[in-house]
């Protein structure tokens, strides 16, 4: 394993901790209701941000949907 590599893996490990640390503390200020069910959205957003960013470090790329297309979406395969 390259330095590189090394480097990489370790980032992603940081921040997916980070994001778990916040949802655990979200989680712990929710239930003690010292944040609101909007405080605790904005932390699970700011997780998701964390964690997405994780991804694209060892994937070195924005993670993409797959598309899936359906037969409403190709009109039945009628033009």
């Amino acid at each position: 394993m390259t330095a590189r590599n090394r480097g990489r893996r370790w980032s992603a490990i940081v921040l997916l901790r980070l994001a778990s640390a916040i949802l655990r503390g979200a989680a712990a200020l929710h239930r003690k209701r010292t944040i609101s069910n909007a405080g605790l959205r904005t932390a699970l957003s700011i997780a998701r941000c964390v964690e997405r960013a994780g991804a694209r470090v060892v994937l070195g790329r924005a993670s993409q949907p797959a598309f899936i297309n359906t037969k409403d979406e190709d009109n039945g395969g009628i033009d």
